[in-house]
């Protein structure tokens, strides 16, 4: 082969690392095994987690049936309401049969006027 600067050239790739990519933190994905990230200790907090445990063992049970909501207020109303307004699509929809459905757009098609009519191209 071709030699460059001398060498052969399978001399200029043992430098080279192979492998995949490792990125800091892993993303948030699990086959990530990257570099972690040390967190700081909060002695304050260790000090009074051993507490809130001890005390909180019967309600532990309660929390964990419970899935927590960090939705704020509006956007819980704003999902009912659309759950609402699917409802009554859905409602609306399964009420119509196909036949129904038809003639009412072929009502809404005859009270277009002609400006939404296809018009004739070339002669004739």
């Amino acid at each position: 082969g071709v030699s460059l600067n001398g060498r052969p050239p399978s001399e200029s790739y043992q430098h080279v690392v192979k492998g995949g990519l490792k990125f800091k933190g892993g993303g948030g994905l699990p086959t990530a095994g990257g570099v972690k990230k040390k967190k700081k200790k909060d002695k304050k907090r260790d000090a009074e987690r051993p507490l809130e445990l001890a005390a909180g063992d019967e309600d532990g049970e309660k929390k964990l049936s419970e899935p927590k909501d960090n939705r704020t207020e509006a956007e819980r109303r704003y999902d009912e309401q659309a759950e609402r307004t699917q409802a009554r699509l859905i409602e609306k929809m399964a009420s119509k049969s196909h036949k129904d459905k038809v003639r009412e757009f072929n009502e809404y098609l005859s009270k277009l006027s002609e400006h939404h009519d296809i018009p004739k191209v070339g002669p004739g």
